[in-house]
């Protein structure tokens, strides 16, 4: 295996070190890495190339007998502006703290598009939430954990078995969580239709019990991500 690689990534988690270090997480087509970029924090060092979101295109070193590589090398592909808004902020910090989870490599080239472009919806969308809404359900596809489209119970679905399944109010097994009016429908746009149509939707809905399910079906698939308290309180607090 070669030592000195070129990878490619956004960067979704950024840790200083002592010494000056910067230990850095990527999000990338290939999937997820660790890198420590050495003395990055010093006057003269790659700092300004090395924020969260920024993409980067970056060599590494990566030693046999170790599993942090070092980067070496790093150019700025692009950035997005806006995304330290607060709202915004939490919204992209949550997909990427989900990408990080996911992206295992053989799920990394369908998850890659579908991030790059929640985090575009996010930088942009005068409504945050909503492209966090919809990267985040066809992230989760993407990474294999799509929920059952299907009534179980052959009755119309109103929620969100946190296993996987949609049923009715009467039928669902605890714990599950309420889709709102229409919700079984829309979450079904949002997993099969294209991205322009279901922002369209998602636009003309209500979509807080669709972020809400985001939030408790992750966190009971996966495990809690340690952005969700941010996104809570961003968008879900007081409904």
């Amino acid at each position: 295996m070669e030592r000195y690689r070129t990878h490619e990534g956004v960067i979704v988690g950024r840790r200083p070190l002592p010494g000056g270090d910067v230990l850095l997480r990527f999000v990338g087509p290939e999937g997820a890495l660790d890198a420590v970029a050495r003395k990055a924090q010093r006057p003269g060092g790659r700092s300004g190339r090395l924020m969260l979101f920024h993409h980067v295109r970056f060599q590494a070193y990566h030693k046999p007998d170790r599993e942090l590589a070092t980067l070496t090398q790093a150019e700025l592909v692009g950035r997005l502006e806006r995304l330290s808004e607060p709202g915004r902020y939490a919204a992209a910090a949550y997909l990427g703290e989900l990408a990080y989870r996911l992206a295992a490599p053989e799920v990394a080239p369908a998850l890659w598009p579908v991030f790059t472009s929640g985090l575009r919806g996010v930088a942009r969308h005068d409504q945050p939430a909503l492209p966090l809404v919809w990267a985040g359900w066809r992230m989760l596809a993407a990474g294999g954990l799509e929920p059952g489209l299907a009534s179980r119970c052959g009755h119309p679905p109103t929620r969100l078995e946190l296993e996987g399944a949609l049923a009715c109010a009467a039928c669902a097994k605890s714990p599950s969580l309420p889709l709102g009016e229409g919700g079984a429908e829309l979450l079904t746009v949002l997993l099969r239709r294209p991205g322009r149509e279901a922002m369209a939707r998602l636009e003309a809905a209500a979509w807080r019990p669709l972020l809400a399910a985001l939030l408790g079906y992750v966190a009971y698939q996966l495990e809690p991500l340690r952005s969700e308290a941010a996104v809570h309180q961003a968008f879900l607090n007081g409904t």
